[in-house]
């Protein structure tokens, strides 16, 4: 089983990295898509926007008919391109360059084929050309103004561009590949405490199934061995067998009492305990079952004292209610040994209704006191059982005070007895 969990959590942390994987991918696609062709969009837009401001280029160095031929890109001292963002290039109608911002003559000549074809098909276009390692972006489009005529063409280096996109992509996919590691470990982290539940109910579940064995197997033991004494003797009759009888049957009826405890808390799991919530007399109930209790008491030489308050309304499900102070009132029985007490008090506090039963018997450790409502829990498995326990009460009263919106406090010390305290809030029916 905790092979399948830990294989369920593999599972779990791939589905989670490979949603972010998704994810991931889809944004950053997003994101150079939007970055690459935006930004071939803007620049298309400010070569043309920079064309049409040209009116007048007397700010431009005027240039001879050819220029200067360096047959160099200006170059800073480590190579790198210095030129600016936009050039201007300024050509008359015999595609002869009149003025420039730009001396790099490869850019120059190739671009005046550009030109021409503009100049010819009398339309602007836009265009892409590779000198070695620099790529360029070119806008031409004719004029006249004023009796002159030619084109204009302004350019622009892709170089620094796509290096600073080519960088941006790499920060991403190295932001992308720590996401994504994160995630994994997130994923494994998450997954984890996904899994706890899991893992927490089938280890309830394997412990409830081991005790149910152990409690179911006990008992039929008894019975057997028992039986099979009777069925031994060949000349016995069943008085003389009486005995042995009486064991078996016993133990019939602690099964019984199980296996009703387990089938109610199998109903409150499935949450198919249906609750009747009205208003009754609490009083009169646990009055009843003192008295009911009282003969119990007296057969075991308990000095048995109640101090019921009268005229207590509850809000709430009377058999429930009565079932919760009957399993105090037979555990306070069971383990109180002959001579000791048993008080049972019910009061109205002003902020709710409080149910006390105190005993004079074995009590239990403080560091017990939080496991004792844990089903098939027991402080004394041995005596427990002899006393025809079965670990389930406390448990069902547990679920009842819960449902009731209460709370229960236990006070105990070994050899000095234990002290039950359920606390109900009140409701509309007792206002």
């Amino acid at each position: 089983m905790f092979q399948e969990l830990r294989n369920m959590r593999y599972r779990l942390t791939l589905y989670y990295t490979l949603v972010l994987v998704l994810f991931t991918s889809l944004f950053t696609s997003f994101v150079f898509y939007n970055i690459f062709y935006a930004n071939g969009f803007i620049l298309d837009r400010e070569l043309k926007a920079t064309s049409a401001q040209v009116s007048n280029l007397s700010i431009l160095p005027e240039l001879s008919n050819r220029p200067p031929d360096s047959g160099k890109k200006n170059l800073s001292n480590n190579g790198e391109i210095i030129d600016s963002l936009f050039k201007i290039i300024l050509r008359d109608e015999n595609m002869n360059i009149t003025q420039a911002s730009i001396q790099y003559k490869a850019l120059l000549q190739n671009s005046q084929d550009l030109a021409r074809q503009s100049w010819l098909n009398q339309q602007e276009r836009w265009d892409t050309i590779n000198l070695g390692e620099t790529e360029y972006r070119i806008f031409s489009t004719p004029f006249h103004s004023n009796g002159d005529n030619g084109v204009v063409q302004t350019c622009c280096n892709l170089t620094m561009i796509h290096k600073f996109i080519s960088n941006f992509n790499y920060l991403l996919l190295a932001i992308s590949v720590i996401a994504i590691v994160l995630a994994a470990l997130i994923g494994w982290c998450l997954a984890g405490r996904a899994m706890m539940p899991v893992k927490f109910a089938w280890q309830r579940q394997k412990e409830f199934i081991a005790d149910v064995s152990h409690e179911l197997r006990t008992p039929l033991t008894v019975i057997q061995s028992n039986l099979d004494v009777v069925i031994a003797d060949h000349y016995g009759s069943i008085k003389d067998n009486i005995t042995w009888l009486q064991n078996a049957y016993n133990e019939t009826e602690n099964m019984g009492k199980l296996i009703n405890d387990l089938l109610l808390l199998a109903r409150i799991d499935a949450h198919e305990i249906q609750l009747d919530f009205n208003e009754f007399d609490l009083s009169s109930m646990i009055t009843e079952l003192a008295f009911q209790f009282s003969p119990l008491f007296q057969g075991k030489n308990l000095k048995f004292s109640s101090n019921i308050e009268s005229e207590v309304k509850m809000y709430g499900d009377a058999m429930r209610i009565k079932q919760l102070v009957n399993i105090f009132l037979e555990n306070a029985y069971k383990y109180t040994p002959d001579g000791g007490f048993i008080h049972l008090k019910v009061s109205k506090l002003q902020n709710g209704i409080e149910i006390l039963v105190r005993d004079s018997g074995i009590g239990i450790e403080e560091t017990e006191t939080e496991n004792i409502f844990r089903r098939f829990y027991r402080v004394d498995r041995a005596r427990s059982r002899k006393q025809g326990g079965t670990g389930l009460g406390l448990s069902i009263a547990a679920w009842i005070v819960e449902v009731h919106k209460g709370y229960i406090r236990v006070d105990s010390k070994p050899e000095e007895g234990s002290t039950f305290k359920v606390f109900f809030q009140n409701n509309e029916a007792t206002q």
